[in-house]
């Protein structure tokens, strides 16, 4: 067995007992696993390639350290895990600036895109109404962090669409995962603490982080911004 299989492998069962020390409340065993799950990553990076993709792996470590203050009780929305979030989507975001291709564009992929707009549209007024109900004193704040993921995902999703490419939809995967762990970490600390959200936030959590490795891994490379 090649070591990147026996990292991987490790990286799964640190993922596995990290959503479930989740879902179960098991808060130390979630907490020590956390503290080791993009480590772990990483070292599968280190493994698959021999060329490090570095706005990649900054992009990582920023929401690695942003998780790691979560950890220790620092809130959402207190300003130093906020710049360390917001550094990492703008990353994020010229990840899939620089990834659109030009090609033709036909109706249905119109309409679709039309319908993804329309769903992430709904979306972000619905929670945006709760926003004012339940923490006020963040209000500004807290529209710009449920924004970006949806905005990111939007722009992902129209450069899968438009042009197709393996790279393109891991990187689609991630944002849609970052999404989905980001609004039910929000709800979870915020609205209401269930089962689902505590299923959906560690779940996504880790496919978010390992889809941005994979598109790492199959990236093209753009000559529109050095390094990326």
């Amino acid at each position: 067995m090649k070591s990147s299989q026996k990292v991987f492998y490790l990286f799964l069962l640190i993922s596995a007992t990290f959503v479930i020390g989740s879902i179960f409340n098991f808060n130390d065993l979630a907490k020590a696993t956390n503290f080791i799950l993009v480590p772990s990553l990483l070292l599968y990076y280190r493994y698959k390639t021999k060329e490090w993709f570095l706005p990649m792996v900054i992009a990582l470590l920023l929401l690695y350290v942003r998780d790691i203050f979560l950890l220790q009780g620092v809130g959402l929305f207190r300003e130093t895990v906020l710049i360390f979030f917001f550094i990492a989507i703008l990353i994020l975001y010229i990840f899939a600036i620089t990834g659109f291709q030009k090609s033709e564009v036909y109706l249905v992929e119109v309409i679709s895109l039309l319908i993804m707009y329309a769903f992430l549209g709904f979306l972000i007024f619905y929670v945006g109404e709760l926003v004012p109900q339940v923490i006020p004193a963040h209000r500004d704040a807290t529209y710009l962090y449920l924004f970006l993921p949806a905005l990111l995902l939007a722009i992902t999703f129209t450069q899968y669409l438009i042009k197709p490419h393996y790279a393109s939809l891991w990187l689609m995967l991630m944002a849609a995962s970052l999404l989905i762990s980001e609004f039910s970490l929000f709800f979870k600390m915020y609205i209401i603490s269930d089962v689902s959200v505590n299923l959906f936030y560690p779940l996504f959590h880790v496919i978010a982080y390992f889809s941005m490795v994979e598109h790492a891994l199959h990236r093209r490379r753009s000559s529109r911004i050095p390094g990326f």
